[in-house]
């Protein structure tokens, strides 16, 4: 092999071999940009003792590429072969790397040529697009959804969610492997990227909105003005200039004039464009690897499979409301450089009604409005852990900045101490609501019940225990929150059913007043206790308060 595994990515394939045993054929792995996915596919052939074909899906001609020169290198025995366009692989090849809109076009004979019975291992790069009906096309070919099937299907992405709300559950059975960005940061793999918030008085209530994002058309109207591209410029001056930049556009006219304007300013800028040819695309990326180019404008063309390391700067001129894009657009300068101390983040934020705009921190469950400061994400989510910790009960997705967040934190709402309406018709249990979207019920002895979602979009249900740092899963993942909190009161039913006095909500010592000992406690811990505090919701706080 070309070169060494690293610990996670060994991980990564001892997940994926557990969960074929398991049953689960059709699985998603999320890996953050820059952690080496293409790495683990690369490694497939060795590592599952290959005896039929192996076919890797992709939609970009970037991405084929890569694909196919890892895989080389990793496997060096190998016939390893691409179907894109003018290029087919012959029918001896051991691997296939195909371009999704050559196979899955509507009757594609291309695809009609492929025996299905030929291959056992199927992976998708940027697997955030598999529901899209290009790829069921070639999955269903394939037989992947089969009952009885044995073939492995492993999707691969940074980002496992569709910004059209259409979820990848209608693919993958089950996320096998995970890391998040922050972890990653934490040991060394990615760069940190630290985030900037730069307002502009642009008013972006009248774009139109389709598919979870705005207009194009109307969006570039609206953003690709002169006074709006200055300020970028001034941006790029104050917080980014000397190091390498990356800066997002709407489309081809604003990434162009953008790049015009820094030419003007004396800044080194170009636009990369899809529909420059590969030479002159290759010659200005070269240019930009060399320094000789300080910033590329671009329009959905650098936002995947453009890896170069050196990037510690990143402008979003381009307002999204799309998750899926600015995880993409960010990605690109997560990977880490010797001269590279962090990635800057800028976001220039227009004015919005809804403030449904994605910015660095509404990533993290944050307001979008939240101003990082020129924190770090690693720093952000140290504060955030901390509050999950030890101030479950605070709306950390209200806090607007670090200060905000800590004054929250000194205070003590009572509202968001009680059943929320979502769960209280569900349950007679006294669930709360806490911290990033979950939901969390204290049942004595230092034990605590937890639901949230997962990444694909599924109900988990999990028990800690005191002393332990791993959580226990309760039952399989739900579809529905309904269907979670009934798994969890069935539980709490058939383990815990002593517990009922604790738990129920509707026990009439919960609307007592606090006892002068609850009181006491809470006061130790820094607490001005607000007046009415009842029985009941002292109990909820000293819980999560001693129980960690």
């Amino acid at each position: 092999m070309g070169w060494t595994l690293r610990g996670y990515q060994r991980e990564c394939l001892r997940a994926i071999g557990e969960g074929w045993k398991r049953g689960v054929r059709r699985q998603l792995i999320s890996l953050p940009t820059g952690t080496g996915k293409t790495v683990i596919f690369a490694s497939f052939p060795n590592y599952f003792r290959m005896r039929k074909r192996m076919l890797v899906l992709a939609h970009r001609e970037e991405l084929l590429q890569q694909a196919r020169d890892k895989m080389r290198r990793a496997n060096p025995d190998l016939k390893i072969e691409i179907e894109q366009a003018a290029q087919k692989a012959s029918s001896d090849s051991d691997v296939v790397i195909a371009s999704i809109p050559t196979l899955g076009r509507l009757n594609s004979q291309r695809l009609l040529n492929l025996d299905p019975n030929d291959f056992y291992l199927i992976v998708i790069d940027e697997a955030h697009h598999a529901a899209a009906p290009t790829y069921r096309r070639v999955l269903e070919h394939l037989g992947v959804f089969h009952a009885q099937s044995r073939k492995l299907l492993a999707g691969f992405t940074a980002t496992p969610k569709r910004s059209d709300g259409q979820g990848l559950d209608e693919v993958f059975q089950e996320i096998v492997f995970s890391r998040n960005l922050p972890e990653m940061v934490e040991q060394g793999y990615l760069a940190p990227l630290a985030g900037r918030r730069i307002e502009t008085d642009v008013d972006l209530s009248q774009v139109k909105k389709r598919l979870g994002d705005f207009v194009v058309r109307q969006l570039a109207l609206a953003v690709n003005i002169k006074e709006r591209n200055a300020l970028v410029i001034d941006v790029y001056r104050e917080h980014l200039e000397g190091r390498p930049t990356l800066c997002f556009c709407v489309d081809v006219t604003h990434a162009e004039e953008l790049a015009r304007a820094f030419q003007q300013e004396g800044i080194s800028a170009e636009a990369v464009i899809g529909r420059h040819d590969r030479r002159t695309r290759s010659r200005t990326l070269e240019g930009f690897r060399k320094g000789e180019i300080d910033v590329l404008t671009n329009c959905m063309v650098l936002s995947e499979g453009f890896d170069e390391p050196s990037i510690s700067g990143i402008i979003l001129a381009r307002p999204t409301r799309s998750a899926l894009l600015y995880t993409q657009m960010i990605g690109r300068g997560t990977r880490p450089y010797p001269t590279k101390k962090q990635t800057i983040v800028v976001d220039i934020v227009d004015v919005t009604k809804d403030h449904g705009l994605v910015t660095l921190p509404s990533l993290f469950a944050l307001d979008s409005r939240f101003d990082m400061e020129g924190s770090t994400i690693a720093e952000i989510e140290q504060a955030l852990e901390w509050v999950d910790a030890n101030r479950p009960w605070v709306r950390v997705d209200l806090a607007l900045s670090l200060s905000d967040l800590r004054q929250r934190c000194k205070t003590i709402d009572l509202k968001g101490l009680e059943t929320p309406p979502e769960v209280g018709g569900l349950s007679s249990n006294a669930w709360t609501k806490v911290g990033r979207a979950k939901y969390r019920l204290g049942i004595g002895e230092g034990e605590t019940l937890s639901i949230q979602t997962n990444l694909l979009g599924q109900w988990e249900c999990n028990l800690r225990q005191p002393g332990h740092r791993r959580i226990s899963s309760i039952g399989a993942p739900a579809t529905s929150l309904d269907q979670a909190v009934q798994s969890a009161d069935e539980f709490l039913e058939a383990n815990r059913s002593d517990r009922r006095p604790l738990i129920a909500r509707t026990k009439a010592w919960r609307r007592y007043p606090a006892s002068p000992k609850q009181l006491e406690l809470l006061q130790s811990k820094g607490f001005s206790v607000p007046k009415g505090i009842t029985k009941g919701q002292a109990s909820h706080l000293l819980d999560i308060l001693f129980s960690r």
